[in-house]
């Protein structure tokens, strides 16, 4: 068997979940939205800043690594299945940026790679952001400080942290033997959730107030009266 696909079957349930999430946004066919001439250079734009947050990436002493996910700015600009669709394009971007750096050749990439990283990066931060977002439109006052700090701020430091932990827990079942301990390496998830939530909560608020046509998910008739 291949050594690429040999990699890839040894974490079927990551490849599992990537598949099933890609499957579920491309049935809500959401390239509608990118009809509105509005959105369209946002979205570009969204997701060349994903990539070069994905492809810049911190390493502490230990071998622990501090990255900057911007999976809750997706869903909040351009709502859950599209933000899904966009970051596994971004993922994909950047593991070729990420490999082009290391020096390495068409044959050497690290593809297998692209679901571990869809899933802590993207799908299960994005699944936790949308669920925030509904339960706080569903409990909070539709106001646009409430959204900002809400769906900014609260929603992107708890889906990192949630992110985080789950990745540490799933590494230290996985990878018992791994040189991080599992209190260092969620110590990192507290760290990257921190940095998440400033600069998610800052982009949301510049976007609300200057260009709220690029935030699918903030209506003026709900949170301005009109």
């Amino acid at each position: 068997m291949p050594t690429a696909l040999a990699s890839t079957l040894s974490d079927p349930l990551l490849v599992l979940l990537s598949l099933s999430g890609l499957l579920w946004a491309l049935t809500r066919r959401p390239w509608r939205l990118l009809r509105r001439d509005a959105l369209q250079n946002a979205w570009l734009g969204a997701m060349l800043l994903v990539a070069l947050l994905w492809t810049v990436r911190a390493t502490l002493a230990g071998g622990m690594v501090i990255q900057l996910l911007g999976a809750t700015l997706m869903v909040t600009l351009f709502g859950l299945p599209l933000a899904l669709l966009s970051l596994f394009a971004a993922d994909v971007v950047s593991l070729l940026g990420l490999e082009y750096l290391a020096g390495h050749g068409w044959s050497q990439f690290d593809w297998p790679a692209l679901w571990g990283r869809y899933v802590w990066l993207a799908l299960l931060p994005a699944l936790v952001s949308a669920g925030l977002h509904a339960v706080m439109r569903r409990l909070l006052p539709r106001h646009p400080f409430v959204f900002i700090l809400g769906h900014g701020y609260f929603a992107a430091g708890l889906a990192a942290l949630a992110a985080g932990a789950a990745q540490a827990g799933w590494r230290f079942l996985t990878m018992p033997d791994q040189a991080l301990s599992l209190s260092d390496t969620l110590l990192g998830a507290v760290i990257l959730a921190f940095g998440e939530a400033f600069l998610t909560g800052m982009l949301v608020a510049i976007f609300v107030v200057y260009r709220p046509q690029w935030v699918v998910t903030f209506r003026d008739e709900d949170y301005l009266g009109r």
